[in-house]
């Protein structure tokens, strides 16, 4: 058959205009619009225009974003879309090689690209990420004297000191300009500026949309927002309804929005209509500061709106430049030295990240014996740049705005100047520095523990570095953090790990994304990949996600293993031995999250894991099918049960059928279909699973076995549930005892069997006693999880319902107020711990002779009992009957 011109044929294309031409096609042929298939995919039309353009490729993230576009214009067999995907990599891998040592390893698609490389978004704006609100102050504690910037850093905090209702000047203020000229350090400045001033300060990253929607929700938490209408509402329009309300002066500083189409716009609308994350504060007391690498007028308009200016953040000018090649060498005083260093500044573009790093570099130099020094490296200010001008072609800097291409001189110049600072150490005997920095930038973006990481052994058994020792490893840390190429810093003791100061590492974000896309990492993304995941697996090898006691490692390690899924989904690794165990370690990392009770985090987790399992992983294999299991449990904490009985009845499924009935994977998925649906309300079916799961569990693993003791646990739950109370105390008191025994007395399970049993103890009349046994499990589980942990709140809501029993009516309403409150925030108002927790106050209401309280907040818990239970739930039932017998007893 002849070629057909007008039909689509991706065996067509072997440049990106091939592949616009050839998807152009595809649209025609189904008749619809860019600005249709924008919508329906959730990408801005501009960006959908390039594709068809052939200006770029779509991207790799949203993860499958070509499948999806391909399939919404109707093409559905398999073998044309595997021609589809065969065509996307062919062309992506003809840019890479064309971009060669220049070009970020996506190729230029990608560097043109508006959609955030990142984890899927949650509707609770959460994934795998650290998010902070405070200003990083401690930054600027080692940096040389900021020059040529007072001017703009006190206009700027003029200008915030002045905010008022009645103003008429700009309340967003945009500072722009290349990737390190200092912009964050402006803004930096501005913001110590304003804190000393009293003025209420935020700091928000906004280079991916998924993390800024996290800082936001934590504004918005911070400010009074209610969970419901989190969930339900505009988050852009409470936070700035919220930021309006304040009363005081404030700042919010969005650092790093190199993108702001794609961070800061509302679906594809323009930055500055309104509707996204950027707003007029003028009606308010606030001033935002933006920083980014965009100028465009496409971006902030042309020209802007009059509530927002722009700022160039330039470059210095040789005498500033030369004084901080200056102070930074030490060789001032001579007027030679202050010539070339002007010189110097000048060749390097007065970037100021350059000059840092030229600075440095000159700096070990001078202090190296002068029989060391061979005519290769670079002496002093006028050899330097010679170097630059003779220098092997490096790696181009990567562009942080979509708008800037990769190749601009500044950005050439900045990657020159590292290249440089790696052959020093390489020819100080620090060969391997060039090649850990590499790897350190396939780490997550948090501070790197590397005590607990790097280990010297394990790296020598990669192909990517030689011998290797721990001396070698530390002195080559030393080496990059001497020319300004990483941070070595230590965490405060106490903070945030639970335990002793811990040393860290830090990249600064530009040298990251360098390395992370230099050609070597792209020419050996599996090996970095097995690297990494074998290092972080040793790190984490004892450590249980599950376990308080191990919770302060994973706190540290967490966001980086979740890193090689990044860097597998970033290069597109379809195979390779390393991937099973990345996603395993990934899960687990997710399983910690879930554990210490950030369901948000942990959910954005799962997804991650199980998206990229379900990619490089057999359908039926165990790892995926955990991943299945474990998003199922999530959905019970978080009180989703319709969609955790459905997970569970799937997964038993599956597990049953590849693994077995009787295997432990498939017992465990069998055990907690039965907690959901004890919790659902289905007690008898609960019952059944109960005792067929601790019957087999028994004979597979063992009576005292740690799941046997607790499907023994949860037939005691099932009796408490249907009223047996004398017979559920007598299992848990059989548990108890064993899992003492076994586990420990201090041991997450142990303490959950001791609440139990002094819950069914209460409910059988022992109030003095355990109201004592509830206050010792209340702080014993707030210093091993945490105050608001849900197990901790849990025991709270159990003394609450004692005190109320007991007629301590005032004790009871203010831990029941507080309980609600807690669980609001964390769970949402229509979880069932939180529903609960509504119940008891409108009880305790009622017994205190506020009945119009009372019958307001147990309405409201029937309403919602209804809608998330069903109205033949027991609690729904209850809840009915509850309040028609207020209604009754109104005077």
């Amino acid at each position: 058959m002849l070629d057909d011109p007008a039909r689509p044929d991706p065996l067509r294309i072997a440049t990106r205009k091939d592949f616009g031409r050839e998807l152009t096609l595809v649209k025609d042929a189904s008749g619809h619009t860019v600005r249709r298939l924008a919508g329906e995919l959730g990408v801005p039309p501009s960006t959908l225009g390039g594709y068809f353009a052939g200006t770029h490729l779509p991207g790799l993230h949203p993860p499958g974003l070509l499948l999806r576009l391909l399939q919404a214009c109707g093409v559905a067999d398999p073998g044309v879309l595997e021609e589809w995907h065969r065509a996307y990599w062919r062309v992506k891998r003809a840019a890479d090689e064309h971009a060669g040592q220049g070009s970020r390893g996506a190729g230029p698609d990608q560097a043109g690209s508006a959609e955030p490389s990142r984890p899927p978004l949650l509707a609770d704006g959460s994934r795998l990420v650290s998010v902070s609100t405070r200003p990083p102050l401690g930054r600027v504690g080692g940096d040389p004297e900021i020059r040529g910037r007072d001017a703009l850093v006190g206009a700027l905090a003029g200008v915030i000191g002045s905010a008022s209702l009645l103003r008429d000047e700009p309340s967003i203020h945009v500072l722009h300009g290349l990737g390190g000229c200092g912009k964050s350090t402006v803004a930096l400045a501005t913001a110590r500026a304003a804190m000393a001033a009293g003025v209420r300060t935020w700091w928000l990253v906004a280079d991916d949309v998924a993390v800024l929607t996290a800082g936001m929700l934590s504004i918005a938490m911070e400010l009074g927002a209610d969970p419901d209408e989190l969930r339900l509402g505009s988050l852009q329009d409470i936070v700035w309804r919220l930021l309006g309300g304040l009363q005081e002066r404030w700042l919010l500083v969005l650092d790093n929005a190199d993108d702001p189409p794609g961070a800061l716009s509302l679906n594809g609308r323009p930055v500055t209509d309104g509707t996204g994350w950027l707003r007029d504060a003028g009606r308010s007391l606030g001033t935002v500061v933006v920083t980014s690498c965009d100028r465009s007028e496409s971006s902030w308009g042309a020209p802007p709106p009059p509530w927002l200016a722009l700022h160039e953040v330039e470059c210095l000018p040789p005498d500033l430049g030369a004084d901080l090649l200056i102070e930074l060498t030490g060789q001032g005083g001579d007027l030679g030295a202050e010539t070339g260093a002007a010189m110097l500044a000048e060749r390097l573009g007065g970037l100021p990240l350059a000059l840092v790093l030229a600075g440095r570099y000159l700096a070990e130099i001078a202090g190296m014996p002068g029989s060391w020094i061979t005519p290769d490296l670079p002496r002093g200010f006028g050899g330097y740049a010679q170097a630059l001008d003779r220098g092997t072609e490096p790696a181009a800097l990567l562009a942080t705005a979509a708008a800037t291409p990769p190749t601009r001189p500044e950005h050439m110049t900045v990657s020159r100047t590292w290249e440089l600072s790696l052959d020093l150490l390489a020819d100080r005997g620090l060969a391997e520095a060039r090649r850990l920095l590499q790897f350190l930038a396939c780490l997550g973006s948090a501070p790197v523990p590397y005590e607990l990481v790097l280990n010297a052994r394990a790296m020598s058994a990669s192909p990517l570095f030689g011998t290797l020792s721990p001396r070698l490893v530390w002195e080559t840390l030393r080496g990059l953090e001497a020319l300004g190429l990483l941070d070595l810093t230590t965490s405060p003791a106490g903070e945030a790990n639970g335990e002793g100061a811990v040393r860290l590492l830090v990249l600064h974000p530009v040298v990251r994304d360098v390395s992370r896309w230099h050609a070597d990492v792209r020419a050996m993304s599996g090996d970095f990949v097995a690297l990494a995941v074998a290092l972080l697996d040793s790190a984490v090898e004892d450590a249980d996600p599950k376990h308080p006691q191990d919770w302060a490692r994973w706190s540290l390690l967490t966001d980086h293993c979740a890193a090689p899924l990044d860097l597998i989904d970033d290069h597109g690794l379809q195979a390779g031995v390393a991937l099973p165990s990345a996603v395993d370690l990934a899960n687990r990392a997710a399983g910690y999250l879930r554990a210490v009770g950030q369901l948000g985090r942990s959910e954005a987790a799962y997804a991650q894991a199980g998206s990229t399992a379900a990619r490089v992983l057999r359908p039926e294999d165990p790892r995926l099918l955990t991943i299945l299991h474990d998003t199922a449990r999530l959905h019970y904490d978080q009180g989703r049960l319709r969609e955790a009985e459905q997970g569970f009845r799937e997964v038993l499924d599956l597990r049953q059928r590849h693994l077995g009935r009787d295997h432990p994977d498939t017992l465990t998925s069998r055990h907690h279909l039965a907690r959901t649906l004890l919790a659902r309300g289905v007690p008898t079916e609960a019952g059944a699973l109960f005792e067929s799961t601790f019957r087999t569990r028994s004979a597979v693993l063992g009576e005292t076995h740690p799941d046997t003791l607790t499907s023994h646990h949860g037939i005691a739950d099932q009796l408490s549930a249907e009223g047996d109370h004398r017979g559920a105390r007598q299992v848990y008191e059989r548990v108890l005892a064993s899992r003492t025994e076994h586990l420990g007395p201090g041991h997450p399970a142990t303490l959950v069997t001791r609440h139990y049993l002094a819950r069914t103890r209460y409910r059988l009349g022992e109030h003095t006693e355990v109201a004592g046994e509830l206050r010792a499990l209340a702080d014993t589980n707030s210093g091993l999880r945490g105050a608001d942990h849900p197990r901790t709140l849990s025991v709270l809501g159990t003394l609450a319902d004692l005190l109320h029993d007991s007629g301590q009516l005032d004790e009871a309403r203010e831990l029941a107020a507080s309980l609600v409150e807690r669980r609001r925030r964390l769970l949402g108002n229509a979880h069932r711990a939180t529903l609960a927790s509504r119940y008891r106050l409108g009880l305790i209401l009622f017994d205190l002779g506020d009945v119009d309280h009372a019958e307001e907040t147990l309405a409201d818990v029937l309403v919602d009992r209804q809608r998330t239970h069903g109205l033949r739930h027991p609690d729904t039932v209850m809840t009915r009957e509850t309040l028609a017998a207020v209604r009754r007893r109104r005077p």
